[in-house]
């Protein structure tokens, strides 16, 4: 199995049935609702109230939100909650099956 870490993106990408752990979907999903919106992460980091630090650590997969830093990315992003987590539960399917098939 081979890994692939694109650090000047923060994207992780999985190749050969690496499984995608929560944090690094949940990350994955982030990244994607930013990018479609051409923000930076200083930006989604100023509208979230947020230090871009953490937004880049959260977007790795590194670091978890709180609840309350769950609310305010999606709100700073126009997206609800459960919207989101819909996106990461299915990137996480989506990995699963391309491990198992």
């Amino acid at each position: 199995m081979r890994q692939i870490d694109c650090a000047h993106t923060g994207t992780l990408l999985n190749l050969l049935g690496k499984h995608l752990e929560p944090d690094q979907a949940f990350g994955q999903a982030l990244r994607s609702l930013r990018t479609k919106r051409k923000w930076t992460q200083t930006d989604l980091a100023l509208r979230a109230d947020a230090d871009r630090n953490y937004v880049s650590l959260i977007e790795l997969g590194r670091n978890s939100p709180s609840v309350r830093m769950l609310f305010r990315l999606c709100d700073a992003l126009d997206v609800t909650p459960s919207d989101l987590l819909k996106d990461v539960e299915r990137r996480m399917k989506v990995q699963q099956g391309t491990k198992s098939g």
